[in-house]
């Protein structure tokens, strides 16, 4: 629910083009080796392959890929260990539609 909700804001954003959307990471990393996105966003506790663990793979297989990784945890170890894992950004759930928005340009641009 959670994914479908974000989907519909960021859609509505004209600086964002929203290519896909999963519910996993194992899924996540094969959609970013079909559709090499710019950027991808993580849900840090995604099912299966977390978000840490998505994280570093997608950064493996493209190196110039940016991830802002997603959390509902306010724990500065999270945020710490997405940026070790390789993350562009980490952001919580919690914020507005404009600052995700945000995030996603800003990671986009620091290619």
């Amino acid at each position: 629910m959670f994914v479908e909700a974000l989907r519909a804001l960021l859609e509505t954003d004209d600086r964002v083009d929203v290519i896909a959307t999963t519910d996993n990471g194992t899924n996540a990393v094969e959609l970013a080796e079909a559709e090499q996105p710019d950027v991808v966003l993580v849900d840090l506790t995604l099912p299966g392959l977390d978000g840490l663990a998505t994280t570093r793979r997608l950064v493996a297989s493209r190196p110039g890929i940016r991830v802002v990784v997603l959390s509902g945890s306010t724990a500065g170890e999270h945020a710490q260990a997405a940026l070790d894992a390789g993350a562009t950004r980490f952001l919580l759930k919690g914020g507005l539609h404009g600052e995700i928005a945000d995030a996603i340009v800003e990671a986009h641009l620091a290619a």
